[in-house]
């Protein structure tokens, strides 16, 4: 029994893979965008025979041919940043042959009553797996097998986080609403440019609960040493001395398009060193990338600190969920 982790692939991929496991159970790969990918048929033909792309595709996915009924996939970042979807291999690889399928068409069943969604940073999740489902390529294997099944069996019986338990209806409801919260997010680059947004997130953090204190910081690299915003909060047990206060610092990014500036993640280093924080947080009004995702999972890794992202759509999300009142009144 072996533990596979898919990457993502690119930002554009994601629903379509995702609806796949939660519609069909079918976990998919990449690497297969051309109609003679099918890694069963390329097994057969000597390396010298091999195309250009049939090389590469081979090169990339022959490693699915290895795995087996039994074995556990985790698809990382699916369907946001942070979140996986994983499952046990019901059936072995199979290529889809319809050819209006762009990518993504090496293709595993999977149990439908072994899948499950979380968080990879959530309570229930082994703090070793957790670490173990940050990117690390196109793909790579677990060999904690012990905290993995633990983490899956207390993300099930918790009963939370499951978002595959979802009716056909809020799931359909989920993808149509989507698009609207990069709309939103877009709205709210137009009228918060720069500074204004600075100040709004730091307003949105005020309404959290434990949080002790926000502010603004500075007026600039280089007098804000990396954080925009820095959030003083609670953590522990509120009873006896068990509680004590943690630092939270924001680098804020008021961006169109997509985020390919790594530069903002190196500022979020400088500012946990600079104010000793415990954790750190890259906000982007912009959608997120290969790049920037990769560069915060290398820092974290690097300074053994969580660091996180909320990006294009998530942006809107959050303000809805602890800033609704700023928008509309119920």
């Amino acid at each position: 029994m072996a533990i596979y982790v898919f990457n993502k692939g690119e930002q554009e991929h994601i629903p379509f893979v995702y609806q796949s496991i939660k519609e069909h159970n079918i976990s998919r790969f990449g690497w297969s965008w051309f109609d003679d990918a099918n890694l069963l048929e390329l097994t057969h033909k000597n390396w010298k025979d091999l195309t250009k792309d049939e090389i590469e595709v081979k090169s990339k996915s022959n490693f699915l041919l290895n795995i087996k009924e039994g074995d556990w996939i985790v698809h990382i970042n699916v369907p946001s940043y942070g979140r996986c979807v994983a499952g046990k291999v019901a059936k072995t690889y199979f290529f889809d042959n319809d050819s209006t399928v762009v990518d993504f068409r090496h293709c595993l069943e999977l149990e439908e009553e072994s899948i499950v969604e979380f968080n990879r940073n959530d309570n229930e999740v082994h703090p070793l797996i957790s670490r173990k489902l940050k990117l690390r390529g196109r793909y790579w294997k677990i060999y904690a097998e012990n905290e993995f099944f633990e983490s899956i069996e207390k993300i099930k019986s918790e009963n939370k986080l499951d978002k595959l338990s979802d009716t056909k209806g809020v799931f359909y409801l989920k993808n149509e609403i989507e698009p609207i919260f990069e709309e939103i997010t877009n709205k709210i680059q137009k009228t918060h440019p720069e500074k204004k947004l600075e100040y709004l997130i730091c307003d949105i953090f005020k309404k959290i609960p434990n949080v002790t204190e926000t502010y603004v910081n500075g007026s600039g690299w280089g007098t804000d040493f990396g954080a925009d915003v820095i959030v003083k909060y609670n953590s522990g047990l509120g009873i006896l001395n068990l509680q004590h206060e943690e630092t939270l610092v924001i680098q804020v990014k008021s961006y169109t398009g997509h985020h390919n500036d790594i530069n903002s993640v190196n500022q979020i280093k400088t500012a946990i060193n600079r104010f000793k924080a415990d954790c750190g947080l890259l906000i982007t009004t912009a959608k997120s990338t290969e790049k920037l995702e990769q560069k915060i999972e290398e820092l974290s890794n690097e300074i053994k600190k969580p660091v996180e992202l909320i990006a294009g759509g998530d942006v809107a999300k959050f303000l809805l969920k602890f800033q609704h009142g700023l928008l509309y009144d119920l």
